[in-house]
């Protein structure tokens, strides 16, 4: 069996993409032939992911206009590479990756397109990451919105199946384009590549994202003001990169918080995996996240984990056991978790231990890729 992933882009190390790498890695160790088209990606891929064929076909980024000038010849340069593989199955995954999908199975009715939604297209129907987008791309997505919407729910019925990371990401599938019969597999973690045992905490609170505004970091300074404010000095680390850096940085000077708050932009994996395992609690506020990969790296790193009562993470964090859920954009939720944490250092242990077993029973990339196969065996026959 050979399977085509259709990926945008691996310049940065997204949650979508981790997916695609982490189950095309797994497929081949089950004897499937794995291709990946995309637009780039690091140099090394091919070295960390033997087995995968990786081709690259250029073109500016789908976050410039100017992709969308040049987006037909990008879809030809896809559409003569998958005509020269003759796969079995297509397999696109995030926007506009999943439209060369959509419009080859269109053109080639028989090859099966199974369609990956890891949430519906979010430069189409998420406000707030069309309002995220520098100018003028953000101009360019406003006004051709009610359009791009037409061609989105147009397209989205060629999938021959729709295959989504989380129960939302189904109620959303649900809610835009109408599709009831999905099949949620979760996204996993490499258990092996955590701590056998919990590690010594350490007095830091950590955050891993992307540093865009709709992951609202800012909630997370606003609460650490507030414990400052009690005369509670909470370290906070802040691991990751993004548009938004520079108004964090400076929200963070404003409120007299840059003693305590430490950016390091984009680490290694290695380094990343120590400080989940340092921490003495994860904070993931992002609200309506479609699945969420850090929770679930937390808590494979022994670490409690603090995230909004909203999307993927209801899924993902048992509240009150591997960690707490709290209401939305609350600041002063946030604050009583996090105090609770800091001041019962036997519970957090608990909860840190009960987080392991959860993602080790739940969350694994052997079980996506698993029900993976079952999903292209079904049609590839």
């Amino acid at each position: 069996m050979h399977v085509v992933y259709l990926y945008p882009h691996f310049t940065y190390p997204g949650g979508a993409g981790i997916v695609v790498l982490e189950t095309a890695k797994r497929l081949v160790a089950r004897g499937v032939k794995v291709s990946i088209i995309s637009q780039s990606g690091f140099p090394d891929l091919p070295q960390k992911y033997p087995g995968i064929h990786f081709v690259f076909v250029g073109g500016s980024l789908p976050n410039t206009i100017s992709y969308w000038v040049n987006c037909l010849g990008i879809y030809k340069k896809v559409e003569r590479i998958i005509d020269e593989i003759h796969p079995d199955i297509i397999f696109p995954h995030v926007f506009p990756a999943s439209y060369w999908g959509f419009l080859y199975k269109k053109h080639n009715p028989d090859i099966p397109c199974i369609w990956f939604c890891h949430e519906p297209s979010s430069f189409v129907h998420d406000q707030r990451v069309i309002d995220g987008l520098p100018f003028p791309m953000r101009f360019f997505a406003q006004l051709s919105n009610p359009v791009m919407k037409k061609i989105d729910n147009y397209l989205v019925p060629q999938a021959d199946y729709v295959l989504v990371n989380s129960r939302f990401t189904a109620e959303r599938c649900r809610e835009v384009y109408g599709i009831s019969k999905v099949e949620v597999i979760y996204p996993g973690v490499d258990i092996s590549e955590f701590p056998v045992h919990p590690a010594e905490k350490e007095e830091y609170i950590l955050c891993v994202s992307q540093l865009t505004s709709f992951k609202r970091i800012d909630l997370v300074l606003d609460a650490l003001f507030l414990l400052k404010q009690k005369g509670i000095n909470k370290k906070l680390v802040i691991v990751g990169d993004g548009e938004e850096k520079g108004k964090l940085i400076e929200q963070s000077l404003e409120l007299g918080l840059t003693d305590i708050v430490t950016f390091t932009g984009k680490i290694s994996r290695d380094l990343l995996i120590s400080y989940y395992a340092r921490a003495q609690c994860v904070v993931f506020p992002s609200i309506n996240e479609p699945f969420g990969l850090v929770p679930i790296e937390a808590q494979a790193a022994w670490t409690p984990v603090i995230a909004a009562r909203s999307g993927g993470p209801m899924e993902s964090v048992v509240d009150s056991k591997s960690g707490f859920l709290v209401k939305p954009d609350s600041v002063d939720e946030i604050v009583d978790k996090l105090l609770y944490i800091s001041q019962n250092g036997d519970v957090a242990e608990s909860m840190g231990i009960y987080a392991r077993k959860n993602v080790s029973s739940a969350f694994s990339w052997e079980k996506a890729s698993e029900q993976l196969m079952e999903v292209f065996t079904r049609y590839a026959s």
